[in-house]
């Protein structure tokens, strides 16, 4: 038995010029013997040009055998200078460039001869041309479910269609351009409604999950276009981590998936975002509007996360190429929200429509840059307080101090007034003391009295001098009596 030098196939005929398994041309390999049993010896086999030596006949590349013995040709051919044609290409090569297709059985040349599967070229068309019909008859118009996917998956094996070529015809037939969107019935249109309105107003998990489930429903039991979008924009958003494991396996795979991909990843904190865009340009590079909302959108989300400016400059710019008319009807009021960010920011002070709030948090990934605005609002205001009770306190203190001082001022002036009256009344005794020709007692300031609290000395009871009085009287009446004698008498009296 020969082993083939390429794949190791060990069980090849000691006459095979080519590998059953992978064609590889095997006449040139030696055959390795054990040794035989000893036999008698046989009498000697004659032939035309043939030179008997013990159990070897050299000459011709014929085999044979005689007890037990094998007779072979040591002598090979030299094949490196034949030719043949490739039955893929047609052009001639030589003979060990080529392989031996073990489906169709030609020799084709090395570059056209898949490791994969095992076959030529012209074989592995043809079984992917048998799987794409075999997709066309298995989906129809419907969406790609679970069973669908199994039966898929069966005949991808059984026609040894690798996972890759299997994904890309399967996003070939479902992205392709004549496939319509269906119309929703009104009852779906209702139920697209009210589970897009409860995603965009969602602050808890709960009702976004509901929303989602809501959208999940239209999204399998219809091929709207409008549904898909919300779909897949919805899983990015509320189960980042399911949307990048479908994103990753490419078997349920449309268009709206592939430009919300990148989205999945930024919730998730992967770094893969980028790559994830650059793929989406690579298959649908036709869309050049949509790709470039798209790279806006990235280029916003890093700014947003790492409070990256380049990366929001790039957004501006981008957004200024992006041309409205030309967008996918659904982007719309994404592209009008980043207009309103390039022309006004984000002010706190100003007023957004559920959407608009629903696309900054949400898809362009500002919650954190909103909550740094909080923050710095919050912080000012807080300063603006400290310094509003800081003036307040500094106008108490100042009206305080002019208090005390027109306190200080009213005791001053009191202290003043009194210090006059008490001045006052001294002068006054000291004149009445005077003209009585006796001096004021000296107990008087001790007799003294003071007046409503000021320090006026009012004179205390004195001690009269009746003696001194009543000789004053005595002079005043002998006064009198001699004044009435010097006065002359009237004439009526004479």
């Amino acid at each position: 038995m020969k082993t083939c030098p390429k794949c190791g196939y060990d069980k090849l005929a000691d006459t095979a010029r080519f590998c059953h398994k992978c064609g590889c041309d095997c006449a040139a390999v030696q055959v390795e013997r054990t040794p035989a049993a000893e036999a008698p010896e046989a009498a000697p086999l004659v032939g035309d040009k043939n030179l008997i030596n013990e159990s070897t006949i050299i000459g011709k590349q014929e085999k044979y055998e005689a007890s037990n013995i094998t007779i072979h040709n040591n002598i090979t051919e030299d094949h490196s200078h034949t030719t043949i044609v490739c039955a893929v290409s047609g052009k001639r090569i030589y003979l060990d460039h080529s392989v031996v297709c073990p489906k169709c059985g030609k020799q084709v040349a090395l570059e056209y001869y898949v490791e994969a599967s095992k076959r030529c070229e012209n074989c592995e068309q043809q079984a992917r041309e048998e799987y794409r019909a075999f997709v066309v008859r298995t989906t129809g118009a419907g969406p790609l479910d679970a069973a669908c996917k199994q039966q898929l998956d069966a005949e991808a094996q059984r026609l040894q269609i690798d996972a890759a070529t299997q994904a890309s015809i399967l996003r070939a037939r479902q992205q392709k351009p004549a496939g319509k969107s269906a119309e929703l019935t009104s009852v779906q249109r209702a139920e697209l409604e009210a589970a897009v309105s409860r995603l965009i107003t969602a602050t808890e998990p709960e009702p976004a999950q509901k929303s989602l489930e809501a959208l999940t429903v239209l999204h399998e039991n219809s091929s709207n276009y409008e549904a898909d979008y919300w779909y897949f924009l919805a899983r990015a958003v509320v189960c980042p981590e399911e949307s990048v494991k479908a994103y990753e396996e490419e078997l349920t795979d449309d268009y709206w998936q592939r430009y919300w991909g990148f989205l999945g990843y930024c919730n998730t904190g992967s770094p893969k975002g980028g790559a994830a865009v650059d793929r989406l340009r690579s298959v649908f590079g036709q869309r050049e509007d949509d790709i470039r909302l798209a790279e806006a959108i990235y280029y916003l989300a890093r700014g947003f996360d790492a409070f990256e400016t380049s990366m929001l400059g790039r957004a501006g710019e981008l957004a200024s190429s992006v041309r409205r008319e030309y967008l996918s009807k659904p982007l719309v009021p994404v592209y009008d929200t980043l207009q309103r960010l390039v022309r006004e920011n984000i002010r706190l002070e100003e007023k957004y429509t559920p959407m608009e709030t629903f696309v900054f948090v949400d898809v362009f990934r500002a919650g954190k840059y909103i909550e740094y605005l909080c923050a710095e609002q919050a912080r000012k205001e807080q300063e603006a307080r400290e310094a509003e009770a800081r003036r307040e306190q500094e106008a108490r203190e100042a009206e305080a101090k002019l208090e005390r001082e027109r306190q200080a001022a009213a005791q001053a002036l009191r202290r003043k007034q009194a210090e006059m009256s008490a001045d006052r009344s001294k002068r006054m005794e000291q004149e009445m003391a005077r003209l009585g020709g006796a001096k004021p007692a000296a107990t008087q300031q001790a007799d003294s009295k003071a007046f409503a609290g000021y320090e006026t000395v009012v004179p205390g009871t004195k001690k009269r001098n009746w003696g001194k009085t009543i000789l004053i009287v005595v002079v005043c009446l002998i006064a009198l009596i001699g004044l009435l004698f010097l006065i002359p008498a009237p004439e009526s009296l004479q």
